[in-house]
């Protein structure tokens, strides 16, 4: 990624909810209600990550695009987070990428720097309904290679009746501090010993970056090629949630390793075993349907602090393959995920809140509560978040070394210092290789 796109991200990201009413540049005036032009059938592939909820939605917005289109088929390629990007990365590399793929921004420079993605400013795809400034997030280095579906932020849910159960009092209005929130979860902890305060995200590459935001660093250096945040930060995460997992404000370490991170089913907060975790807002209806309760949105912690640690990400994106045969109707497809109105009722705020302005209205009239809510949760990350730039070309590496090691803290295998410095030096060394 090139520090002239991190800069245009970051710039993008200012004001982002406030100015999505103010609709963007076409790459072509063909939307999704063009007439059906594929007049030979054709089959192509299309790819994305996914859970049940995800699965069921995007398979019904593609019975009604074949449709629309009935001289394309599509082939649905799709799976969890774990095991996408490896699947993806061997196909891309062997030339045989999915003609349209539901792309992450952790990733999207590194196949842009490998020459796989489309210029979707040559296609036929159309941003029209999207504001300038999110349809500039999928832009690097003055071409279009992804177009946001919508745009997310992190959030904390809890389990209410918990809380109730446990006796304690949250006020989801309150700026906490990260010593008030370990506070509470130990709390919890004391009053239910068999239910944990919060799952422990010393794994969460997201997390680690905010809470770098709240101490006045970046997780990363403006060129990308190393990490910027210090040892001492570092170190401190990783006593903060050492330290939790010590008073019982998280899991212990078998019952952290035991569950998926990435799978909202088996995570312990939807089997009632822990009051708060974290998530990405488009995920919260999931995981209230798992835990069949009711269930409240906030902020993490020190969502108030000066230095605006919270930032507006571009949930996902829709890209085009750069070896497609069919680039016509690889458009046609990313145009209908995109623009269709009926789609976007499908989708609702699944993959996050709504990229399309008049989608994104219309729906709000719906009178769903759950995207009213995730809605206005959006409107107040934008009053509070400060531009973020993405992650760069080997942040998903970064990531896996974060798991690894945060793993060996919960087990006591390495201090927090020791943590800090080998995560330092292996997130450096694969930063640096791959920027």
């Amino acid at each position: 990624m090139t520090r002239a796109y991190r800069n245009l991200w970051s710039a993008a990201a200012i004001g982002l909810v406030a100015t999505m009413s103010l609709t963007g540049c076409g790459t072509a005036s063909n939307g999704s209600s063009n007439s059906n032009s594929s007049q030979k059938s054709v089959n192509i592939t299309f790819s994305w990550w996914t859970n049940p909820t995800r699965t069921k939605e995007t398979q019904q917005a593609i019975s009604l695009f074949e449709k629309k289109y009935p001289n394309i088929h599509v082939t649905m390629e799709y799976m969890p987070w774990d095991g996408y990007w490896s699947k993806m990365a061997t196909e891309a590399a062997a030339g045989s990428a999915p003609d349209v793929m539901q792309m992450d921004g952790s990733v999207l420079d590194e196949y842009v720097t490998k020459n796989q993605l489309m210029d979707l400013g040559t296609t036929s795809v159309d941003s029209s309904g999207l504001a300038k400034d999110v349809v500039q997030l999928g832009d690097v280095n003055g071409k279009l290679y992804a177009i946001p579906a919508a745009v997310n932020a992190l959030a904390m849910v809890y389990n209410p009746a918990l809380l109730k159960q446990a006796g304690v009092s949250f006020d989801p209005s309150k700026n906490y501090t990260w010593d008030d929130f370990a506070k509470l979860c130990e709390e919890i902890h004391q009053k239910l010993p068999n239910v944990y305060g919060a799952t422990d995200e010393i794994y969460n590459e997201a997390e680690l970056a905010y809470w770098a935001r709240c101490n006045g660093e970046q997780m990363y250096a403006t060129d990308g090629k190393s990490l910027a945040i210090s040892k001492k930060t570092l170190t401190n995460w990783f006593t903060y949630w050492l330290n939790l997992q010590k008073d019982g404000g998280v899991p212990t370490a078998q019952l952290n390793a035991a569950y998926n991170h990435d799978d909202g089913q088996t995570n312990p907060f939807d089997k009632s075993q822990v009051a708060f975790t974290s998530m990405f807002i488009g995920e919260d209806v999931e995981y209230q349907q798992y835990l069949g309760k009711p269930i409240v949105r906030t902020m993490l912690p020190d969502w108030g602090d000066s230095n605006k640690p919270y930032s507006v990400h571009p949930a996902m994106y829709w890209s085009m393959s750069s070896t497609t045969k069919y680039p016509k109707q690889a458009a046609e497809l990313i145009n209908f995920l995109e623009n269709d109105p009926q789609v976007s009722k499908i989708f609702l705020n699944e993959r996050g809140v709504t990229a399309n302005t008049s989608n994104m209205e219309a729906d709000s009239k719906l009178g769903n509560s759950t995207v009213a809510t995730q809605d206005t949760f959006m409107k107040q990350v934008e009053q509070v978040s400060s531009p973020t730039p993405l992650d760069p070309p080997a942040g998903s590496n970064v990531t896996t070394i974060l798991q690894t090691i945060g793993q060996e803290v919960t087990y006591g295998k390495l201090t927090p210092s020791q943590a800090a410095d080998q995560f330092t030096t292996q997130a450096n060394q694969v930063l640096s290789q791959n920027s």
